[in-house]
């Protein structure tokens, strides 16, 4: 690695620090901003490789240790170093395929593999809570309470009623914003350096995303755990089985995906697609049966039906 490389994979660490001290600052937008800590990190690996990343890693731990102290470093490390590298050096391994060409690992199994991480670590975690015999939805309505209050919101119905509502999911949901939120900045350096012309892979196409064989095993153990537990266990399973939908909801995209690409109209077609979804609360429930289904019969194995064969019927 020359010196050159050196210094700009110091400020890439730099700037990750940076953006990632942006939260201490209470401010709205520092906040938002704190969000792509992540990014300078992957720009850096998914240009220069792992090694650059590591020096990124080390001049941004060693910055937020003698700036902040054992906590920022500690959160740090754990949020967004270590999956940050972790994640680009298993984007960048190359195997044989099928056919014995060199090939990057596929993005379903990294999705897959990142949903099953961050469930062991939230499993990990609630287990620990409830070692010492306490009821973790209790717990956590008790952190939520105590967050509201330290805000100045008067606990009304309305705001218990909110409490309530996100209780029950609240691990999943947590553990889902930083899931999507790492997606988001590899998905921004990816796209920075394709139009700077310095990626290491190509942008894999989500059309053609398929999951591991094993993905619908844990996710069927989850489901399974949810219907023969109670109490802790069964709040365990059921936040868990919900991280683990995540990919079957990429997935079931990746269907819509492909059979779009077969329309002339294939923007209008997915624009209107996504605007339904957003504006329907249960389309990507849906939308994650359809790539559960997908996984199971192989839809896009079959011709779907296209203006042009349609025509010839």
């Amino acid at each position: 690695m020359s010196s050159r490389d050196t210094l700009t994979s110091i400020g890439a660490g730099l700037g990750s620090a940076l953006l990632f001290l942006l939260v201490l600052t209470g401010n709205p937008l520092a906040l938002l901003l704190s969000y792509f800590g992540h990014l300078p990190l992957f720009v850096i690996g998914l240009w220069r490789g792992p090694k650059s990343l590591l020096v990124a890693a080390i001049a941004a731990c060693v910055a937020l240790l003698l700036l902040g102290g054992v906590l920022p470093f500690t959160v740090f490390l754990v949020v967004i170093a270590g999956p940050a590298t972790m994640l680009t050096r298993v984007a960048l391994i190359m195997r044989a395929d099928d056919s014995g060409k060199p090939a990057f690992i596929q993005p379903g199994i990294i999705l897959a593999a990142m949903a099953l991480a961050v469930s062991v670590m939230m499993i990990v975690i609630l287990a620990t809570v409830a070692a010492d015999g306490l009821d973790i939805q209790g717990v956590i309505a008790h952190f939520l309470s105590t967050m509201y209050t330290e805000m100045g919101v008067p606990l009304t119905p309305d705001v218990q009623q909110i409490i309530v509502m996100f209780q029950t999911y609240f691990p999943a949901i947590a553990a889902l914003s930083w899931y999507l939120m790492v997606l988001v900045n590899v998905m921004i350096a990816q796209a920075i350096l394709v139009r700077a012309g310095k990626n290491l892979r190509p942008t894999p196409s989500l059309a053609s995303l398929s999951l591991p064989g094993w993905s619908m095993f844990v996710f069927a153990l989850a489901g399974a755990s949810i219907a023969f537990s109670d109490g802790n266990l069964a709040y365990m399973a059921r936040n868990v089985a919900v991280v683990l939908a995540v990919p079957f909801l990429f997935q079931g995209l990746a269907l819509v995906h492909g059979q779009a690409a077969r329309w002339p109209q294939k923007r209008m077609i997915l624009t209107v697609f996504y605007i339904v979804a957003v504006l329907s609360s249960w389309s990507f429930v849906a939308i994650t049966g359809l790539g559960i289904v997908e996984h199971l019969i192989r839809l896009r194995g079959k011709e779907p039906m296209t203006r042009s064969n349609e025509e010839d019927r």
